[in-house]
C-alpha cells in the first residue's frame, strides 16, 4: 500500500501553484473517478497534469506533485484514499473548478459506498435535479437482458447469459396479455417502460438471484445495491451504478476508454468514448458471471476459494467481491489463476494479500475489505500462505 500522507486541505494551495500534476490512479472504477475529477480540475485551472491507471510503482516526473489515488504501489507526495470520489470533488471545489457530482457519485458507487458517503457531490447533483430515483435495476443502458447479463453488481442464474436474462424478462410479459400493445413491444425489445413494469422487474431479479441455487443469505442484502437506482438523466449511463460498473469495467481492462471516460472526452464523436466503454464492461462482466460459474472451489476454514484455471487477472477482484457476496459459505473469498489472485472480505484482505505475496516473493496490495496478487509460484503455494496470513 503507498505510503503517502493523507490528503490535506493545504493540498489544494499545493496543486494550485504546481508546475506539473502528475495523478497516478489504481485499476478501479473509485479512483479512475476520482483521478477524473482531479484532472478535470486541473484542466479548469490551466494546470498541466498527467493522468495514468497503475497499480504498481512508477517513476516519478521531476518537479511534480504526485498524487496517489486509490490502493496504488505509487508512492506520492500525497494520497487519496478509498473511496477516493468524495475527496477528490471537494478537493476540486477547493482549487476553483466546477466538478462533475455525478461522476463523483458514481466512483463513490464503485468504491462499495453509498451516494451518503459524498454528501457534497449528492447535494450538487439533487440542487441541479441531476437525479432522479425510483424503482429498477442499476444498469448503464435501456437493454433490460443485456444490462443484466454483464452486470457486476450482483450475480444469479442468469449473470453472463443474455438469453437467460431475456427469458426472465419475457415473465414480465402478462401486459400483453391484457392488451397492453407498447407494453409487449418493449418486452420483445427487451426494454420496460413505466414504474410499476420497473418495481416488478426489480421484484423478480431479487427472487431469482436470492433463491438461486447456492445463494447465501448475504445476497439478499447485497442484491440492495443493485435495486432502486439513481437515474442520470444527462450523464454518459442511464443509471449511477450502471455508470459504475462501467467505471470499474473500463479501469480493469480498458484503461484508455477510463480515463477518456473520466476525462469527460467525446473522441471522433459524441458516442465514441461511450461505446467503446460499454463494450469493455459487456466483454468485462461476461468474463467475471463465466469465471464464477465455471470456477472449481474448494472449502477451507474461513475461506473459500475459486480456481479459475487461465482467467484474466484483471476480473479477479470482481469475481472474488460477487462471490463473496452472493455465494461463499465462508467470510471470506479468494478466487485464483495463473500468476495472480484475489480476495475478498470484512476486513484486514489487503494486508493479508500483502503478506501471503511477499512470503511467495510475489507483490500485493489492497484495501480494508479487497486485495491482490500477481506472483510466480503455483496456486496452492499462494493460497496456503494467504490462508495462513488471514
Amino acid at each position: 500500500m503507498s505510503s503517502a500522507r493523507p490528503v490535506e486541505e493545504p493540498l489544494a494551495d499545493t496543486l494550485s501553484t504546481a508546475p506539473f500534476v502528475r495523478v497516478a490512479a489504481a485499476s478501479d472504477g473509485d479512483s479512475l473517478a476520482a483521478a477524473g475529477l482531479l484532472a478535470r480540475a486541473c484542466a479548469e485551472t490551466a494546470t498541466p497534469f498527467q493522468l495514468r491507471l497503475d497499480d504498481e510503482a512508477a517513476a516519478g516526473t521531476e518537479d511534480a506533485v504526485t498524487v496517489a489515488v486509490g490502493p496504488t504501489a505509487v508512492d506520492g507526495d500525497a494520497s487519496l484514499d478509498r473511496p477516493a470520489s468524495p475527496t477528490a470533488f471537494e478537493l476540486a471545489r477547493r482549487l476553483g473548478a466546477d466538478p462533475d457530482p455525478v461522476l463523483a457519485l458514481a466512483g463513490t458507487i464503485a468504491a462499495g459506498e453509498t451516494v451518503r458517503a459524498a454528501d457534497a457531490a449528492l447535494d450538487a447533483a439533487q440542487a441541479t435535479d441531476r437525479l432522479d430515483r425510483g424503482p429498477g435495476i442499476a444498469i448503464p443502458t435501456d437493454g433490460i437482458p443485456a444490462g443484466l447479463a454483464a452486470s457486476t453488481l450482483l450475480h444469479g442464474p442468469f449473470s453472463g447469459d443474455e438469453d437467460a436474462a431475456a427469458a426472465l424478462v419475457a415473465e414480465l410479459g402478462t401486459d400483453a396479455e391484457s392488451g397492453d400493445a407498447d407494453a409487449a413491444d418493449a418486452h420483445a425489445a427487451g426494454v420496460g417502460s413505466g414504474e410499476e413494469f420497473d418495481r416488478r422487474l426489480a421484484s423478480l431479479v431479487t427472487v431469482d438471484t436470492v433463491t438461486a441455487a447456492g445463494a447465501t443469505e448475504r445476497a439478499a442484502r447485497n442484491i440492495e445495491r443493485a435495486l432502486r437506482p439513481y437515474r442520470t438523466p444527462d450523464a454518459p449511463f442511464r443509471t449511477l451504478g450502471g455508470y459504475a460498473d462501467v467505471l470499474d469495467a473500463a479501469a480493469r481492462t480498458a484503461p484508455a476508454a477510463g480515463i477518456s471516460l473520466a476525462l469527460g472526452e467525446r473522441a471522433a464523436g459524441t458516442e465514441d468514448v461511450r461505446d467503446a466503454a460499454l463494450a469493455a464492461w459487456r466483454k468485462y462482466g461476461t468474463a467475471v458471471h463465466e469465471a464464477l460459474h465455471a470456477a472449481t472451489t474448494a472449502r477451507h476454514h474461513g475461506v473459500w476459494v475459486l480456481d479459475c484455471g487461465d482467467a484474466d487477472a484483471a476480473i479477479l477482484p470482481a469475481v472474488a467481491r460477487l462471490a463473496r457476496e452472493f455465494r461463499s459459505p465462508e467470510p471470506v473469498a479468494l478466487a485464483v489463476a495463473d500468476g495472480a489472485a484475489a480476495a475478498a472480505g470484512e476486513s484486514g484482505i489487503g494486508d493479508a494479500v500483502a503478506t501471503a505475496a511477499s512470503a511467495v516473493d510475489g507483490t500485493g496490495h489492497g484495501t480494508d475489505d479487497a486485495g491482490w496478487a500477481r506472483f510466480d509460484v503455483d496456486t496452492e503455494q499462494f493460497t496456503d500462505a494467504f490462508r495462513e496470513a488471514l
